[in-house]
């Protein structure tokens, strides 16, 4: 029985490493290509395929019901003399979120028959991108792979140590109620024990406390860099907007979505979220955007939504205010409020507790 319970942890935790590693490599190698793909050489590209799609999803056990919205985008080159097609705008993308203003904003930025410059890669022509370059979303694959390879690590480590010390743990075991029984036959026989200061015995399992504290800190470190860094460039970027130039735009796409989770008492409690897509031109280019703020906050009450919603109708005149080096970037309500503090302020406290851990916990707890 024993040995089958081995064999069962070591399969179980040998296949959520490998699913890890697999995530991980291949998040590596998308930010390698993002990274490469600014100097491959470009060539002129069109939209054959350009809609959106929805799936809905509905969880069994509480009836919860959860719509992804994705963009289907084709383009199609040459190369060499040859046809290649390409689904991919950029390396790392997502396949699809909550969010149908990201779907519709990218069906209008590259509606069918549009033409397109691609990226593709100088020996490996059939591996292209329409949007070069390294994006944030391109670290999302391996921050899911080592999502699954810590865990894995810390409960190989785990078990590894258990599994050596249970041997040892065993003959302590024996050897204290050996001494147990010859004190006592020593004592019928008027025999006076010797005194002996008490060791306790060395267990192997101590070393997993400061290990998984720890990886603990090390988890909280990284969580809290990646939303530092996160807020910290919207914060930049929203002070920043302030100053930049702006033009008239006008709404496209404008819609109220709704978002069901259940609590720990089986309440419903639904959130809502304002979304739109509006279209603006920079230097006789079309551009489009979904962006209202830097660093807003997703979603919260009907009455909150449903107000944001009724100042970008559909139809409507707004006022768009791009980033000059990169138009793409816009945003229709620049500067920043107390909504932005809340990404960089979780990053900072995540940031904090895991270097506390580091610098007094894990030294306390590995004496």
């Amino acid at each position: 029985m024993m040995k089958l319970t081995v064999i069962g942890a070591v399969i179980a935790i040998g296949l959520v490493a490998a699913l890890g590693l697999y995530l991980f490599g291949l998040g590596l190698r998308n930010v390698g290509r993002a990274a490469a793909s600014s100097r491959w050489p470009r060539t002129a590209g069109k939209v054959v395929r350009s809609d959106t799609r929805e799936q809905h999803d509905v969880d069994r056990k509480t009836g919860d019901a959860s719509v992804i919205y994705s963009a289907d985008t084709v383009i199609q080159y040459e190369v060499a003399g040859k046809q290649y097609s390409t689904n991919l705008i950029h390396f790392g993308q997502t396949l699809g979120s909550g969010d149908a203003s990201e779907a519709e904003l990218q069906r209008l930025r590259y509606p069918v028959g549009g033409e397109v410059s691609v990226s593709y890669h100088p020996s490996q022509p059939w591996i292209a991108a329409a949007r070069p370059g390294l994006h944030a979303e391109a670290f999302w694959l391996p921050g899911a792979g080592l999502a699954f390879l810590l865990p894995a690590a810390l409960a190989m480590f785990v078990f590894l140590t258990l599994f050596r010390a249970a041997p040892q743990q065993q003959r302590d075991a024996d050897d204290f109620k050996q001494s147990v029984e010859t004190a006592i036959e020593n004592g019928r026989r008027g025999i006076a024990p010797p005194d002996i200061p008490f060791r306790p015995p060395k267990d192997e399992s101590d070393a997993i406390a400061p290990v998984v504290a720890g990886l603990l800190a090390a988890v909280f470190c990284g969580l809290g860099i990646l939303a530092l860094s996160g807020g910290a460039q919207r914060l930049w970027r929203g002070a920043a907007s302030q100053h930049w130039p702006s033009v008239e735009g006008k709404v496209l796409f404008s819609r109220v979505n709704t978002s069901e989770t259940r609590d720990s008492d089986q309440r419903r409690d639904t959130t809502f979220s304002p979304q739109f897509v509006y279209t603006y031109e920079v230097g006789g280019a079309k551009h489009f955007n979904n962006r209202r703020r830097f660093g807003h906050i997703e979603g919260s009450g009907e009455d909150w939504a449903e107000d944001i919603a009724a100042r970008y109708e559909i139809g409507k005149a707004v006022r768009v205010y791009y980033f000059p080096a990169d138009p793409d970037v816009a945003v229709l309500e620049p500067g920043n409020n107390s909504e932005g503090l809340w990404l960089p302020g979780v990053g900072l406290v995540a940031l904090l507790f895991g270097l506390a851990t580091l610098i007094w916990i894990v030294p306390a707890v590995a004496k």
